[in-house]
């Protein structure tokens, strides 16, 4: 299994970023982004200067051009978005006509960003108040929006704990929807200990990690984690977890002799099961209720609350 780590929500000085589309680039580049997108509010004029500047710096860094389609009623990111919609149209208690109008021109993948983020009167149009009728028009929620950093004081503006359990009571309820993350640049990074999204690949050899990244993201191949990154797969009751040894963000595999990991699973039938775990180990296998068509998977470290979570975002069907 190959891992590659994507950035999925960004804005530039296109927008009302800080940092110049070159700037954001160089960033990425700098901290080994395989995948950046560039997401500017309501507009797609860097996608072209992105190209050249990635072109003219020789950047290993692919771009995903895309648009944060920001409304009074909550944003809506669509990754290979390459022109923008007009939404003057837009019905908030019905709006899956204009999700299905972002798909005919060209969007590939389309998510919620920060759904649970504080809205009016503090940050209106935030907060995602839209009403879904019909979750199969989605393709991804961003679970994390890591903006604002890490602790009490982020959780409670970007309101990513409710993400997470949304994004998880859809997808056991049968919705291919991907988990992610967003660090949703406005301005240059602090070196947070953050979430960050990786995509699940099988082939090594990639000629478009752009489009790789939105096809994982369609599969719902994708884990959002702080380190550990692992593969997992269902079958007969038995649920069998490897593990990937040779990831260093953050400089994890530092932290493996101090840490205490455990696996929660939950399945579709209400079951919620706890497991320690070793991440030294290649893989293992753990029980899970035959009859579950799919379970969802988070990783802690050593106690079972949010502030300690280490990865999640993980979706498994079992084969029967």
């Amino acid at each position: 299994m190959i891992y590659r780590r994507a950035e999925l929500h960004n804005h530039s000085t296109e927008s009302d970023g800080s940092m110049t589309v070159e700037e954001l680039l160089e960033w990425a580049e700098n901290n080994q982004y395989d995948v950046m997108a560039l997401t500017d509010h309501n507009t797609c004029s860097g996608h072209g200067k992105a190209h050249r500047v990635i072109q003219k710096n020789n950047l290993s860094v692919s771009l995903l051009e895309g648009v944060e389609v920001t409304t009074f009623y909550g944003h809506i990111l669509a990754l290979g978005l390459r022109k923008m919609v007009d939404f003057t149209g837009l019905n908030p208690m019905a709006p899956e006509n204009f999700l299905q109008e972002l798909r005919r021109e060209g969007a590939a993948a389309i998510g919620i960003a920060h759904p649970f983020c504080l809205g009016r009167p503090v940050m209106a149009g935030c907060r995602f108040d839209m009403k879904i009728h019909d979750w199969n028009t989605l393709d991804y929620i961003e679970v994390f929006n890591t903006s604002a950093g890490t602790g009490t004081e982020a959780e409670l503006s970007m309101g990513n704990e409710k993400a997470l359990q949304l994004w998880e009571e859809k997808a056991l309820e049968g919705y291919s929807l991907a988990a992610v993350t967003g660090k949703d640049i406005h301005k240059k990074p602090g070196e947070w200990p953050v979430m960050v999204t990786y995509v699940q690949l099988d082939n090594p050899d990639i000629k478009d990690p752009a489009q790789a990244v939105l096809g994982a993201i369609l599969e719902q191949r994708t884990i959002v984690t702080k380190g550990p990154l692992f593969y997992a797969q269902a079958a007969k009751g038995i649920l069998t977890i490897q593990y990937d040894n040779t990831s260093s963000y953050l400089e994890w595999n530092t932290k493996w002799e101090t840490t205490h990991p455990l696996l929660l699973i939950q399945d579709n039938l209400g079951n919620c099961l706890k497991y320690e775990v070793d991440l030294k180990e290649e893989k293992q296998e753990f029980k899970i209720a035959w009859e579950a068509d799919r379970v969802v998977l988070r990783m802690y470290d050593g106690n079972i609350k949010f502030s300690s979570l280490l990865a999640a975002g993980v979706v498994v069907k079992q084969e029967k």
